[in-house]
């Protein structure tokens, strides 16, 4: 579930680090607010960090981002991550410096009715939605130019860990969606790390179904040659895999 926010640039500005350029949407800011589950992890090679993952049957998150570019890549920033917390295990929030935090997380995303609904829930904090679909719309690619494409199309994901700027790429083919109407019940979770996002509009949301198989590349440390790469279908970490 895509949702889709558009702000004033000097709202998020701040939050763009020295190294990329806000990417703006018809002369505004756009953030979107990602609730996802991935399944099946699936290491590239025997001897990865991602063997590691093979054991963890599902991961629900909430994710924050906004839209950057670096040279002539453009990409995802992830400004923050509400995680569902792993085999129950007590880790702590924000490991290794990553921005994120662990939170009870519900989605129940029924695609034939076209009824949504997901919570996250931190201590008193918590974030809500409700969404209906259109019966008898066919899933499609995103409408060209619209903001849709220009926030879920994205080839790269960027986000900061200990003040330095790092990029991961995602591999999987152009998403399939369906517009929504959406009611956000509770967005105190969000608004209460974030006060300036009660500045932000709710403009539009988008579900798609997601994708059996995503590649996902390993994150590193930005270099002025990550702006000079070929353009390819490539996403910033949101998808859903069964």
């Amino acid at each position: 579930m895509f949702l889709h926010f558009l702000a004033a640039p000097e709202v998020i500005q701040p939050f763009v680090p020295a190294a990329l350029e806000i990417d703006l949407f018809q002369g505004n800011a756009c953030i979107t607010l990602v609730a996802l589950t991935m399944r099946h992890f699936r290491p590239c090679r025997q001897g990865s960090i991602g063997c590691l993952l093979r054991p963890l049957l599902e991961q629900r998150f909430l994710n924050l981002r906004t839209y950057v570019r670096h040279g002539n890549e453009p990409g995802a920033l992830f400004l923050w991550g509400w995680l569902s917390r792993p085999w129950c295990a007590p880790l702590p929030s924000a490991l290794f410096g990553l921005p994120y935090t662990f939170a009870s997380i519900k989605y129940e995303h029924q695609i034939q009715a076209g009824h949504f609904r997901g919570s996250v829930t931190q201590g008193a904090s918590r974030f809500a939605y409700t969404a209906t679909a259109r019966p008898g719309v066919a899933a499609s690619p995103c409408a060209p130019h619209s903001l849709g494409e220009f926030a879920m199309e994205r080839y790269s994901g960027f986000f900061s860990r200990k003040h330095e700027t790092r990029v991961f790429r995602a591999w999987h083919p152009p998403w399939l969606q369906i517009p929504v109407e959406t009611c956000i019940e509770d967005n105190t979770l969000v608004t209460s790390r974030f006060p300036w996002f009660k500045e932000a509009a709710l403009t539009s949301a988008n579900f798609a179904a997601g994708f059996k198989r995503v590649w996902v590349g390993k994150p590193h440390p930005i270099t002025e040659s990550c702006g000079h790469l070929p353009r390819r279908h490539v996403v910033s970490s949101f998808y859903e895999m069964p």
